[in-house]
């Protein structure tokens, strides 16, 4: 079995993420909302390829005034722009961050199950080897496995 990924946070490397996890939390969470999944199918979508619309759709409003109608508040229009703008770059950041964080976590995840496996299964033979303790540990490990419990269901019935 070849190791891929080896991962270690001292205690000060976890506390400093969390710290620095809680400084987020306590400086993005007030300013920030969270839609009903009806109200982000009902909104237009304002995506990579229409930034430059809306950046430039901005700039003429502001150069034209007269021509506004009252109820287009463009200064508000720019500052949701702005925010936009603020929020797609610390978005963007922590995005290839927890995509990274879930690549390692699904990789380490796969070598301690691969590894476990092969415990299990050197115990399994251990035990029909009659080798102490290892027939209650195999029996165990057999009551955890997944598709041991539904093995055991689907013959209970």
């Amino acid at each position: 079995m070849t190791d891929k990924f080896s991962f270690q946070l001292s205690e000060q490397d976890k506390s400093d993420v969390n710290t620095a996890i809680q400084t987020l939390v306590s400086i993005l969470e007030p300013k920030l909302i969270t839609l009903t999944a009806e109200e982000r199918m009902e909104m237009p979508k304002m995506g990579d390829k229409t930034v430059s619309f809306v950046e430039k759709a901005i700039e003429y409003a502001q150069e034209y005034p007269q021509y506004m109608p009252a109820f287009i508040d463009v200064p508000e229009a720019e500052l949701d722009f702005n925010a936009v703008k603020d929020i797609r770059v610390i978005f963007n950041q922590l995005q290839r961050l927890t995509s990274e964080l879930d690549d390692s976590m699904i990789l380490a995840g796969s070598e301690a199950y691969s590894s476990t496996l092969a415990v299990y299964k050197v115990l399994k033979n251990a035990a029909d080897m009659g080798q102490p303790g290892a027939e209650n540990a195999a029996r165990e490990l057999a009551s955890r496995f997944p598709r041991g419990k539904r093995a055991t269901s689907a013959t209970a019935n």
